[in-house]
């Protein structure tokens, strides 16, 4: 019957047994496919944890370790490969700094002095030639400082840029910044201003900033800065340091303020009852909008600087209020009184504009950038060059 199925020959492998042997081939074959697998998992793995300890440095936050990405650091403007460098190289370091973002809550390690010397020098103007514009200015202002606060890149690199353009405060009589630790001026390197071991610095090598301890304020209600108790802090280090009773007016500004101390002397003597010899009790409010003496720039007579300097203590509010807050109201506690001189202060948050184009204004605020605040300054300096030459016509 040639429909009949034909008996197994047992010379020739049967039904089963190639059933058998295909299955095992794809045993095999699946064995082959998971190992490869397995293999490629693992030196993927491998590379992935490689990148991850290459782009982390080691953190330390008191006695107990703990990493942290470099990508916080980074965007402070610290270069990574240099920082691992250095991770590296002065892991035990017997001259160690502390140096991290605020926000991780961790201190990278480096060499204090071996920065310090690898920092350059910098050419800025001769600020041992005295200066008798009048009426004297004392200028002055806080600075956050690389690597302890989130601000401390942008904030450096304004000052620098006021310091060796002889702006800013830097145009005042005499002058001083203030930080959280001593920080040389004349110097600068990989981590901006460096920082002077055991905040000693030497009088014939550094021009230094006063330090002040921790400058990091608290946070309020919709993340205000409440600054007032380092702002009484820097109080108590001008009253110390004389420098009230040998100027006519004392004025704060932030580093992120343009501003024109030459107008500020023309306002001073145009709006002041004394015609700005800084007898008078008086300090200037600058935002009719909220009729307020913004942080921005704070102008306060020799008499009410005395003043506060002596009675700062006895003011309320030490973690309750903002520094302009707590200021204005400390003086009025003072007696002492505050004058509006509405043409002093263009800033965004009372004006809710910016604008850069005028001649007489003294102060403009914020300008974050290096770019922002020359294009402002210019500007500024442009309308008063245009008002000069008109005059002479």
């Amino acid at each position: 019957n040639d429909t009949a199925l034909d008996a197994e020959d047992p010379r020739e492998p049967g039904a089963r047994e190639l059933g058998a042997r295909a299955a095992a081939a794809r045993k095999a074959g699946y064995f082959r496919l998971g190992t490869a697998g397995l293999v490629a998992g693992a030196l993927l793995a491998t590379a992935v944890l490689g990148t991850a300890m290459f782009f982390t440095a080691r953190y330390f936050r008191g006695p107990n370790p703990s990493t942290v990405s470099l990508q916080a650091v980074a965007a402070e403007g610290q270069d990574a490969e240099s920082l691992l460098d250095i991770q590296d190289k002065d892991d035990h370091a017997p001259d160690p700094a502390a140096w991290a973002p605020a926000s991780q809550g961790g201190k990278v390690t480096y060499n204090l002095t071996k920065n310090y010397y690898n920092s350059g020098f910098i050419q800025f103007p001769n600020f041992s030639k005295k200066s008798y514009a009048w009426p004297p200015l004392f200028c002055w202002l806080i600075m956050q400082t690389v690597g302890n606060n989130p601000m401390g890149w942008e904030e450096e690199n304004l000052v620098k840029h006021q310091l060796t353009k002889g702006i800013g405060i830097f145009a005042c009589n005499d002058w001083a910044v203030m930080s959280d630790v001593s920080l040389a001026l004349n110097r600068w390197g990989q981590y901006g201003f460096p920082r002077i071991s055991g905040n000693k610095p030497n009088p014939n090598r550094d021009m230094a900033t006063w330090a002040l301890g921790s400058v990091e304020a608290q946070k309020g209600p919709q993340s205000n800065p409440l600054n007032s108790l380092v702002f009484r802090t820097a109080w108590d280090a001008l009253r110390s340091s004389g420098q009230l009773e040998s100027h006519d007016w004392v004025v704060k500004v932030d580093p992120d303020a343009v501003w024109f101390p030459t107008r500020l002397r023309e306002h001073l003597k145009a709006y002041m009852p004394g015609h700005g010899n800084g007898l008078d009790n008086v300090f200037l409010e600058n935002c009719p909008r909220f009729h307020s003496m913004q942080g921005p720039i704070e102008v306060i007579s020799k008499k009410g600087a005395e003043t506060l300097g002596k009675e700062i203590q006895w003011c309320g509010g030490v973690w309750g209020t903002g520094e302009d807050q707590f200021l204005t109201k400390c003086l009025q506690k003072l007696g002492v009184g505050g004058t509006m001189e509405p043409t002093l202060l263009n800033d965004v948050y009372c004006d809710g504009y910016a604008n850069c184009a005028d001649s007489w204004k003294v102060a403009f605020h914020p300008h974050k950038s290096i770019r922002d605040f020359d294009q402002c300054y210019n500007a500024s300096w442009g309308e008063e060059l245009k008002k000069q030459r008109q005059q002479q016509r």
